[in-house]
Parts: C-alpha cells; sequence; structure tokens
C-alpha cells in the first residue's frame, strides 16, 4: 500500500509537474506479517531518534519513489531520507508520495524485505535504486530466499553498488543489525536500528517499560528518603524522650537533697 510522503521544494524551483493521475495508492497489501511487523518495527524505531547534530529526515514504509511523473513509482518496503521535511499531509497543496522534483534529492537508505523469490530485489530493484543513485542499499532476506546471507548491504560507489561488510551509516550516525528478541509478542530475528556503538534504538513499547522503570525507581527513591526521614525522626523522637527521662531522674535527686553527677 502506497502511503502519503510530502515534498522540500527548493526557493526558486520550477513550476513541478501535474501529478494528479498519479496513482500513489494501489491498495495492494503488504506481503506477510512478518514483513509488515518489521516494515513497522524500521519506522518506528527512528519515530522518537533525534539526530546528534539536529538534521531532520523523513523515515517511511511502502511509500512510493517517483522519479519522473511520466513513469510508475518504485516501492521499497522502507526508506530514511535525511535533511528534507514533511510540510503537510492534507490538502490541496500535500504531497502524497515522495517525488524526487519536490524533494530535490532521492532517498539515503532503501530496504527492501525478500518474501519471494522472483521479487527482483538482488537484481532489477538493485539496479533501479542504483539508477536513483540511491546511496545505501539494504536487502533483508530472512528466509534466506535468495541466499545464505541474512543481510545483504549495498553502497553506492562511482553510480554502482558495490557489496559492503556492514550495515552501518556514519554520515548518518546509525546502523541497522540483527536482533533476537520480542516485537509486538513475537519472537524473531528482527532488523533493527541502532547507534554506531551498537546500542539499539529503543521502540515505543521500551520507551514505554524504560519511562516505567525510571518512574518505579523514582518512587522507590522517595520511598527510601521518606523511610530514612522517618527513621531520623523516630532517633529523634527517642533522643528528645531519654533527655526528658534524664532530666526527671535530676529533678527526682534534687528533691531528695543529691546534685547528680554530670
Amino acid at each position: 500500500m502506497v502511503q502519503p510522503a510530502n515534498r522540500a521544494v527548493t526557493a526558486g524551483s520550477a513550476e513541478p509537474p501535474d501529478t494528479s493521475h498519479l496513482i500513489t495508492d494501489d491498495g495492494a497489501a503488504v506481503d506477510s506479517f512478518f514483513a509488515e511487523k518489521q516494515q513497522r518495527l524500521f519506522a518506528e524505531a527512528l519515530s522518537a531518534w533525534r539526530h546528534p547534530e539536529g538534521r531532520s529526515f523523513i523515515c517511511a514504509v511502502d511509500v512510493g519513489i517517483f522519479a519522473l511523473a511520466r513513469n510508475p513509482p518504485i516501492v521499497p518496503d522502507g526508506f530514511v531520507s535525511f535533511d528534507v521535511e514533511i510540510p503537510r499531509l492534507v490538502g490541496a497543496d500535500a504531497v502524497r508520495s515522495y517525488f524526487l522534483w519536490e524533494f530535490g534529492k532521492p532517498p539515503d537508505i532503501v530496504l527492501e524485505i525478500v518474501s519471494q523469490e522472483d521479487g527482483g530485489e538482488l537484481t532489477t530493484k538493485l539496479r533501479a535504486f542504483e539508477k536513483l543513485r540511491v546511496s545505501h542499499y539494504l536487502v533483508f532476506d530472512p528466509l534466506r530466499t535468495l541466499s545464505t546471507v541474512v543481510l545483504r548491504s549495498f553502497g553506492l560507489q562511482e553510480g554502482v553498488f558495490v557489496e559492503r561488510p556492514n550495515a552501518t551509516f556514519p554520515r548518518f550516525g546509525l546502523a541497522l543489525t540483527m536482533w533476537r528478541g520480542s516485537f509486538e509478542g513475537q519472537d524473531e530475528d528482527w532488523l533493527r536500528w541502532a547507534e554506531l556503538d551498537g546500542t539499539l534504538l529503543p521502540t515505543t513499547a521500551e520507551h514505554a517499560r524504560r519511562a516505567d522503570g525510571e518512574a518505579k525507581r523514582a518512587d522507590d527513591e522517595a520511598k527510601r528518603a521518606d523511610d530514612e526521614a522517618k527513621r531520623a525522626d523516630d532517633e529523634a523522637k527517642r533522643a528528645d524522650q531519654a533527655a526528658e527521662r534524664t532530666r526527671m531522674l535530676e529533678e527526682q535527686l534534687r528533691a531528695l537533697g543529691a546534685e547528680p553527677r554530670k
């Protein structure tokens, strides 16, 4: 399913082509439950992430990329494009897909998830994204349908995709890594975003659990502080009671004509 994207039109640019005839939502279904969840994980982990230098970016799944208004779109499973912004999602001036003439650049990172043998991830799609001059192209093959390699990473060098040994992107401060764990109740081998040092970017649920954990730790600290304050109050009360008992004993001794020892 092709969903809305948006634009970043540069000042002084030529009038953009008419896109009213373009099909930006074909109603096609996602390939599988796994692919649907993996796509959501791909986008969700970046939803709360902020680039260290404040660079803007778009992370989208199942959104069409149009290179020319007269050509049909290429629809990757996911992509990330830096230094662009989304001005409007609806309205007369909204842009429903990733039009290269609107954003002024191709996406920087593109992901394809293999779900069938004839999907073209390592042939036609690879060449298409290479022609678009996408910087990084990833093929995630969870069932090892195309080869024995689960994740293949390609980088653009002199206009040609060259396979890379890893899926790290130092220019953007990000990496993609395999992770075995539970996402939305499903234990699988997932593709996850991480920082360059390997720290995973948390999902929405992980953010919530972390916030709950921090809130619980704050409550525990507050309780410990209250307990310590209560113990201090009890100690002070006992000291006051002991001092009062001493004073009363001294008064009783004086009443009997004896001077208490200091």
